[in-house]
């Protein structure tokens, strides 16, 4: 039977959780929270102490399973659009697809990615570009064009070399 609750315990290393179901007053044993993979790839998400939840208990109430955290009055999705999908996190970090404007937007303090990129598009940066390693466009490199630049001299008005830049690219 499908049963709604709030989760009162959680067991975020054994994706386990309690729930309380208000109806009867009752607390459920440490229920599983249904997950989209486990096997080979690995999903994970843990509902929040107080959230409400839908579980499918047995006949006693004695077993059962999470199905997930639903909506209510009180709270409402961030989004409100069957044309986008969207996590938002309690501190503001969010990820959301809009399939309309075919816009991914995600919004996190650090963004660690690993592996290879690649880009079809325009890029467009407003706080400048770091980076650790040498930097390659289809011509040359950086360190290319520095060992170029800062040795270069120039032959002067007297016929002589002038000397090498005051300042290194």
């Amino acid at each position: 039977m499908l049963r709604f609750g709030i989760v009162t315990q959680i067991d975020p290393i054994n994706v386990l959780a309690r729930v309380s179901f208000g109806d009867d007053d009752s607390t459920s044993f440490w229920l599983p929270i249904m997950q989209t993979k486990t096997l080979k790839d690995k999903f994970y998400i843990m509902p929040d102490i107080n959230e409400q939840v839908v579980c499918l208990m047995d006949e006693n109430s004695e077993d059962g399973v999470i199905l997930g955290a639903i909506y209510s009055s009180e709270d409402i999705p961030a989004i409100q659009s069957e044309l986008q999908y969207s996590m938002n996190l309690e501190d503001g970090s969010l990820v959301n697809a809009n399939k309309e404007t075919e816009t991914l937007t995600v919004v996190f303090k650090n963004i660690r990615f690993v592996g290879d990129i690649q880009h079809d598009g325009t890029f467009t940066n407003t706080k400048g570009i770091k980076s650790n390693a040498d930097i390659t466009d289809k011509t040359s490199s950086m360190q290319t064009m520095r060992d170029i630049y800062n040795g270069h001299t120039h032959t002067g008005n007297q016929g002589a070399a002038t000397s090498a830049p005051k300042e290194a690219m």
